[in-house]
């Protein structure tokens, strides 16, 4: 059977209205653009939350889960489809690096994240978390304040989605001959 379990309002409520949750969300998003999960799609954007009433709102309107932008804003309401590159830079005040590992087996995911959370070690970053993602898969973040404020005379706030693209690739190249083992 491939039909999508849908989750209910209910159970969503018992974990969205319990206040240490919410304090936790609100915690992280700052600056950040929210994306609200609804169990057909998501919700419409730009969206932020502020108050732990605006997560209580949106659990009872049908929000399954919320998702928070890797990138930080100076105004995320501000965020259009229609803004040019320049337009995004000069919003932009930052962006976390967020590397998503999902395999379908648990294990290699477990060794995959170990292996990368060494290399980020190696690299003298030490501000990294890891997170169970669901399912198969972890999410490690390094927050915008482990790097530098520029590379190559270049503000590192700007060099997004390139900067994250050439870390992960960097990354995976350093890990692929212990991963193959």
């Amino acid at each position: 059977n491939n039909q999508t379990k849908m989750i209910s309002i209910g159970d969503t409520l018992l974990h969205y209205k319990r206040q240490e949750i919410q304090k936790e969300i609100l915690s992280c998003v700052n600056d950040k653009e929210i994306a609200t999960r609804f169990n057909e799609g998501f919700g419409e954007r730009p969206d932020t939350l502020s108050y732990p009433q605006d997560i209580l709102e949106l659990t009872k309107s049908g929000a399954t889960s919320f998702h928070m932008s890797e990138e930080r804003w100076s105004n995320a309401a501000r965020l259009s489809p229609k803004l040019k590159k320049k337009e995004l830079d000069d919003l932009r005040i930052g962006w976390d690096l967020i590397l998503d590992i999902d395999c379908k087996f648990i294990e290699y995911s477990k060794i995959t994240a170990d292996l990368l959370i060494k290399a980020l070690s190696y690299q003298g970053i030490n501000s990294i978390s890891c997170k169970f993602s669901g399912g198969s898969g972890f999410h490690i973040g390094v927050p915008f304040e482990a790097f530098p404020e520029k590379v190559h005379q270049k503000k590192t706030k700007d060099l997004f989605p390139d900067g994250p693209r050439r870390i992960a690739t960097y990354l995976k190249e350093m890990i692929k001959t212990h991963l193959s083992k």
